[in-house]
Order: C-alpha cells, then structure tokens, then sequence
C-alpha cells in the first residue's frame, strides 16, 4: 500500500495507528462471519489464459509467485488467486451473483476487441437494451472487487460503497472511470494486472482522507477514487451513467494515482470527436 502525506511518501510505521483491526466480519453486510475469499481476477478469467500446464505469474515489486495448471486456482496455497477471507458465502455468491454476470459479458467483449485505440467502449454493444442495469453491475462488480482489497489492507470502506452495492446508483463522495495506462499495456495487454491501493493521510495524521486504486483485463482498467469531501457533479461523470463512456489515458501508474490524464494519439482524437454522441456521453468519465 502506498500512503501518502500532503505529497510526501509514509513509511508503514508512520500509519499504523489508522489501520483496523479485523473484526472477522463480512466488510458488506457488516453482520455475518466472513468465511470466504473474493477472487483478485474472475476464475473464467484465471481458466481463459491458463492451459492445463501453463504458469500463471503473479507479482509485485516486493514478491514473486508461480501459479502452474488450472489445478493450482483451485489450492491457491499462498492466496495468489484470491483475497484473505473477508466476505460473508451470501454476499459473496448469492447477493453479488448479477455483478458476476455482468462482469462476464464485458470480460468477453473487451477480450474479443483488444485494440485501445477506440474513444471509448460501446456498452449499448455489449449489453442491449439492459445496457443502464448491467453497466450498473459491471461497476458494482469492481466495487466489489475494491471493497476487498480496503479490507485487506485494514483500510476504512466507505458507506457510500456499500450503499452502492446495496442498489443506490452513485457514489458523491467517489469517482469510477475506464482507463487504459502505457506501462501497463506494455506489459500485461494480454492478462490480467493489480495495481497498487494508494491511500492519502490527513496533515495531522490522523485519519484516511482519499483512496485511489485501479484494475485491469488486458488494456483496459477500471480506476476508482474515493475522497473524504462530496466530489462536485462536474468532477464527477461516472462511466456506468453512460453508454458511450470515454476511455480516460495514463502514461504510467505513479499518473493513475495522481489523475494526470494523457491526450490520445490522433487517430483516437479524431474518433472521439467523430463518433461521440453530443447527447449523451458527458464529459471524461
């Protein structure tokens, strides 16, 4: 986790004291004992770009691991696969089964089209006519997905993530948007890729005030921001409100945590203004 203090880097001693204690119950519901592990990356995802003796690697600057067969997602002895349990069976099945679905059908899509030189991704294509409830639940399936990962780094989860999850249909205090990241593309636009949680202190140290984190199928990722203050709704346009959202560029990650954007190249440009519906694509997002 990268913690950061008004632009300066914290040391894990430097904020320890904000961490939670692991309560043992599902970070969701809050109720029930959390007794199972979401899956970091779908298991049809795992399955689509394993063989039967392919090796899975998985890593990060501190760690390196082997994931070799289909065999190994099921043992999953060193928790590459999946998240340290923190999810009620119900939550984690049964109450987030319409984000799975969701998911998949946009996991195909994006999969079967690889090329990121598009303005953005048609979800009118990937959906139909229920575009407005499944691209819902495609982002609820990340919010999922970054619930999980505040609760293995002991971090707070915003209500307004669990209310988001629940059936609200947005968030005021946190911002979701497709991205594609150069560095990221070089290196993993055929699998699958976890960025790191970066997390903002306040001056005095004494609570969590922003979180940015991000992750991706191929070259396309989801990024998702949440900030202690309200975000206005102009600084807010949230990719599942619209069919047509715009896919937002970084060069690299250090600028994914910092929401510095890059133009396109021209040819994207030229597309984005060639194709964007004057209607209904609002702006970046």
């Amino acid at each position: 986790m990268l913690c950061m203090q008004d632009g300066r880097r914290l040391q894990p001693d430097d904020f320890a004291h904000l961490l939670l204690d692991n309560d043992g119950l599902c970070w969701w519901c809050q109720k029930r004992p959390a007794t199972t592990g979401e899956h970091k990356y779908k298991h049809s995802d795992l399955k689509r770009l394993m063989g039967d003796d392919d090796v899975l690697y998985w890593g990060d600057h501190e760690q390196f691991r082997e994931l070799r067969g289909r065999s190994g997602i099921k043992r999953d002895r060193h928790g590459v696969v999946k998240f340290p349990k923190s999810m009620c069976g119900p939550c984690n099945n049964a109450r987030s089964q319409p984000f799975d679905l969701a998911y998949d059908r946009y996991a195909k899509y994006v999969t079967e089209r690889p090329t990121r030189k598009i303005p953005g991704l048609d979800f009118e294509a990937v959906y139909g006519e229920s575009w407005e409830n499944d691209l819902l639940n495609l982002a609820r399936y990340f919010g999922k997905h970054f619930g999980c990962r505040m609760a293995r780094s002991r971090v707070p989860v915003p209500e307004s993530l669990r209310s988001f999850l629940d059936g609200s249909t947005d968030m005021p205090d946190a911002h979701m948007a497709l991205i594609t990241t150069d560095s990221v593309h070089r290196l993993y636009r055929h699998g699958m890729y976890i960025g790191p949680d970066g997390v903002d202190v306040s001056s005095d140290c004494s609570r969590f005030t922003g979180y940015v984190m991000a992750v991706y199928l191929g070259s396309f990722g989801v990024r998702y921001m949440w900030s202690e203050e309200e975000i206005p709704n102009e600084e807010r346009s949230q990719f599942f409100h619209f069919p047509r959202p715009l896919l937002n560029y970084f060069r690299t990650e250090e600028a994914v945590m910092r929401g510095d954007t890059r133009k396109p190249g021209l040819l994207v440009r030229f597309l984005q203004w060639a194709q964007k519906p004057r209607n209904d694509s609002g702006p970046e997002s």
